[in-house]
């Protein structure tokens, strides 16, 4: 039995995913708990795993392909060992031969066997021909189709009986009636071994454009989404043609958006709806520089600082609940990480229990997992906070978007005249105006206290 593995939803917002690497191929035996491929979804890398035995039967999906969520990516034969209605614990489903499609579709009541079924090449061609000819009799217009028209399946490709001429060779009543209409010698083409037997209306129109367009021209009108009757026929055309076309008429490439960048686009737009106020201040930067060593970097002294600070105002620990409000007993901050265009929140949990040395150990690691787009999904959850530093650019500094459900989030500007900027952004519905002033006095003064550095290095 075929046992189907899908495309699995790793996080709330992922739409579809991205298929980075397979680790089996046709053939291969697997057993349960197995790796079998390596998806992206809109936050990271995750290992897809069968949850049965077998042999793999077929891969769907190329390497950068995407797919939806719930998409056949993978089928696995399984033999008789799937009982109906396992569903492969969530993410892989498995189909029975009930299941399996058919080439019939299924508005068509014909039985799958009829006497048609054993008529020789020539008959068929014959039945196919008068088939053709009734279809062509029901036109209702005398209008003839373009070629470019025809090769892009807006009209029929297939002339009138009275203008098509005849065109000889094995072929399909609608690919000889496209040969005819673009002077294509199907019989000629097919004895140089040029045209498959039989040939179909699919194979004359890609003989066309490989005869007319170069392979790199074709991939540049298919990449802008043009058209090939933007060009001249009868001509070949190259690369610097279709170049050309598109610098002329300053026309844009089309790129689609990765799941990573839609996450993104759903992140920032929900948080533009928030009711926020901006603070605008700065602290000293002297003790933060003095202690910076090695790996306890500027970034890693601002993650205890607020994680200190949070815990002596509650407001920055509360997020809102369908019922209200709920204050979290820890302080959990999220910290903007980027590599590329992705972006990246993942979160430092209970900061108040943690030293500087293991927040510094902690920020080498998700930085890594960060840079190979391999974090897991349980390491984004669970902050009441966001942090975004862009100092080390040389920003003097900018407003960040709240993430997620927190209530707010500080963005870190360069350090100028011994101080360094802090824009915070607060959700209203949650801190008011008074309470995020507070905050900020907070930490202004924890900047400048001795005490809290050498507690937090863990010295008395």
């Amino acid at each position: 039995m075929a046992y189907n593995i899908v495309m699995p939803q790793l996080s709330d917002s992922m739409e579809e995913g991205k298929l980075i690497s397979w680790k089996v191929k046709p053939g291969d035996q697997v057993k349960q708990g197995d790796v079998i491929a390596e998806v992206e979804s809109d936050k990271a890398i995750m290992e897809v795993q069968t949850f049965k035995d077998g042999v793999v039967k077929e891969l769907k999906l190329k390497e950068g392909e995407t797919a939806p969520v719930g998409a056949v990516i993978a089928v696995i034969d399984v033999g008789d060992s799937i009982g109906d209605g396992d569903s492969g614990g969530g993410e892989e489903k498995p189909t029975t031969n009930d299941q399996r499609p058919t080439t019939q579709s299924s508005n068509d009541q014909r039985p799958t066997t009829s006497p048609s079924a054993h008529k020789t090449n020539d008959e068929k061609r014959k039945a196919e021909s008068e088939e053709q000819k009734a279809n062509d009799e029901q036109r209702t217009t005398n209008d003839e189709p373009s070629i470019l028209d025809e090769l892009f399946h807006t009209q029929s490709a297939s002339p009138s009986p009275s203008a098509r001429p005849e065109v000889s060779g094995d072929a399909s009543p609608a690919a000889r009636a496209l040969a005819a209409k673009l002077g294509i010698d199907i019989e000629k083409l097919q004895e140089e071994g040029r045209l498959p037997r039989p040939a179909h209306e699919s194979d004359i129109r890609a003989y066309y454009l490989r005869r007319y367009f170069t392979p790199k021209a074709l991939k540049l009108i298919e990449a802008y989404g043009l058209s090939t009757d933007l060009f001249e026929e009868k001509r070949k055309h190259t690369e610097k043609d279709v170049l050309a076309y598109v610098e002329a008429h300053d026309i844009p490439l089309p790129k689609k958006m990765s799941p990573m960048r839609q996450a993104i686009v759903k992140t920032v737009t929900e948080a533009a709806k928030k009711p926020v106020f901006h603070i605008y201040d700065a602290i000293d930067a002297a003790l933060l520089k003095k202690h910076e060593n090695g790996g306890l970097t500027i970034t890693v002294w601002l993650i205890k600082l607020f994680g200190e600070a949070m815990m002596q105002h509650e407001e920055l620990r509360t997020t809102l609940a369908p019922g209200g409000l709920q204050v979290w007993p820890g302080a959990s901050l999220s910290v903007a990480m980027a590599h590329g265009e992705a972006l990246y929140m993942p979160v430092f949990k209970e900061i108040q229990n943690k030293s500087v040395d293991a927040i510094a150990e902690e920020l080498a690691d998700l930085k890594s997992r960060v840079r190979s787009g391999r974090l897991e999904p349980g390491l984004l959850k669970g902050s009441t906070f966001g942090l975004s530093n862009l100092g080390m650019t040389g920003i003097e500094r900018f407003d960040a978007m709240i993430n997620g459900n927190d209530c707010g989030i500080a963005a870190i500007g360069a350090e100028r005249d011994g101080h360094i900027a802090v824009t915070l952004t607060l959700d209203h519905r949650i801190v008011n105006g008074w309470q995020g002033a507070e905050f900020m006095q907070t930490l202004k003064k924890l900047a400048t206290d001795s005490r809290f550095f050498n507690t937090a290095k863990g010295e008395s």
